[in-house]
């Protein structure tokens, strides 16, 4: 990581030099020269646009009307106390680590902590250290790579080098700021009235929920080993993901609409009030079909009633994954004794192939049949008990007539893609905090909505996700505490 200190002023010369003089540099005649001759290149460009950037941080500097209005704004939030200027570095995303002075206030918080901000860095969204298009590449490749060394590889490759603890950092709070500025919408959209036309009007649109599983760590209060370390627990957590996304006619998903990605671990109630917020949001009671997909997971049925009708959704579409309904259909199967494997087998193809094409009611008839002339009726009622339940989620053939999903891969899918390939691996135990922050970030970034993401972020909004060409619609979110305006930038001065 270069760091340097730039002068005020640079000649164009000076700036563009050591570029014009790769023109003059003999071409390379092997694939070996002519790569690094591309490295090189590329290195030297990268310094040049730090160096354009950092000219446009003293620009903003030395306009005085810009920075006093910086400074009054921040004061009419809080009551800071002006203490000058200070030296700072900004990491820039060409690995440079510039320094240079900008106005500094402080305060005294609850605690007698002194916290500080720097108002023009905040005005151009440079906090914690980092310019915009840094913090967007620190965060982006820890959540892409499959481990903070991975993303540290990579980005060094880049030319941006910095070390694991920054990448975590930057991630964390980058996460955690934008599940504010969600959950502060949210809360907002679930108190207010309906939109008169949401994004999800007129379209059809499927609701998937499943869970993974992560290992959190967490420590255990007054317990050390012999050489000082806290001892921890790694206990099970299930993150609960979410899947919002558009069909086309057909019943597939629509390859010119983006998916909505959202994880955390949470409770069940609280996973339910984080689906309503979204529906209400995007107005997916005007939607001109919702189907709603899950496996037979009771957190999640027994909470339907009640989204349906806090959702203000006239009809909802309830389907259980087929794929889980025929498990439970060979599970039933293994309770009648006195049949083969094969003979075994072959009833459950052909009462699967009914339940799918001809009705759940039929399959029901054989099931009981089967209970009847068995020792063990009392387990095959309690099987039943499962299909009685869940019958008006398995009306399979009407969903196929109308062009409609009946599994839910596209939401294990995402479980996959999300939790399970980043967060799961052997040996990774995560704080809870900083693990649900990672996979916000990491649901968005598979979605396809990483600008969308950091444009919250850096503008302290939340936009109504788009499906479309829809643009991005600024979405009111509540005002953040005055002792608190950005908690992600707050340092010990």
């Amino acid at each position: 990581m270069l760091s340097v200190q730039y002068p005020h002023h640079s000649s164009s010369a000076e700036l563009f030099g050591s570029l014009e003089a790769c023109l003059w540099v003999p071409f390379p005649q092997t694939p070996e020269a002519f790569w690094q001759l591309e490295a090189e290149i590329h290195a030297k460009a990268r310094v040049v646009a730090d160096r354009l950037v950092f000219g446009q941080l003293v620009a903003a500097h030395q306009a005085l009307d810009f920075v006093d209005t910086c400074v009054a704004k921040a004061r009419d939030q809080q009551p800071w106390k002006n203490k000058g200027w200070k030296e700072v570095s900004i990491l820039l995303p060409g690995g440079t680590r510039v320094v240079l002075k900008t106005p500094y206030l402080c305060t005294r918080c609850k605690r007698h902590k002194r916290r500080g901000c720097y108002p023009v860095l905040e005005a151009l969204g440079i906090r914690d250290g980092v310019s915009p298009a840094t913090r967007s590449d620190l965060a982006l490749y820890t959540v892409q790579a499959g481990s903070y060394q991975e993303a540290q590889a990579l980005l060094a490759h880049k030319g941006l080098t910095c070390d694991l603890s920054t990448l975590a950092r930057i991630a964390e709070a980058t996460g955690l700021e934008h599940m504010t500025l969600r959950d502060a919408a949210l809360r907002t959209a679930r108190k207010i009235p309906l939109p008169e036309k949401g994004l999800l009007a007129g379209k059809r649109v499927r609701i998937s929920l499943d869970g993974g599983r992560v290992r959190t760590r967490k420590p255990l209060s007054g317990q050390k080993t012999a050489t000082g370390r806290q001892r921890f627990t790694t206990p099970w957590r299930e993150p609960r993901v979410l899947v919002i996304d558009v069909l086309d006619a057909e019943g597939k998903p629509d390859a010119l609409s983006l998916p909505l990605y959202d994880a955390l671990i949470a409770d069940a109630d609280t996973t339910f009030a984080l689906v309503m917020g979204y529906l209400r949001l995007l107005g997916a009671a005007q939607a001109a079909e919702i189907v709603f997909i899950a496996d037979g997971a009771k957190w999640i049925w027994d909470r339907i009633e009640s989204l349906k009708r806090e959702a203000e959704i006239p009809h909802l579409i309830q389907v259980l994954d087929f794929y889980h309904a025929a498990e439970h259909l060979a599970d039933a199967l293994e309770i009648p004794p006195g049949m083969s494997p094969k003979q075994r087998r072959k009833l459950f193809e052909a009462l699967r192939h009914i339940l799918r094409h001809e009705g759940i009611e039929k399959v029901m008839e054989r099931l009981k049949e089967l209970g009847r002339t068995s020792r063990r009726s009392r387990k095959m009622r309690h099987s039943l008990e499962y299909f009685e339940t869940h019958a008006h989620r398995m009306q399979y053939a009407q969903l196929k007539e109308q062009h409609l999903p009946m599994g839910s891969g596209q939401v294990e899918s995402a479980v996959r893609r999300v939790i399970n390939l980043r967060f799961k691996a052997p040996g990774s135990f995560w704080k809870e905090e900083r693990v649900n922050a990672l996979m916000h970030l990491r649901a968005a970034f598979k979605a396809g909505r990483w600008n969308e993401l950091m444009r919250d972020v850096l503008n302290q909004t939340f936009s109504l996700p788009a499906f479309g060409s829809e643009n991005l619609i600024p979405f009111p979110v509540a005002e953040k505490s005055a002792s608190n305006p950005h908690p992600s930038t707050q340092r010990t001065a």
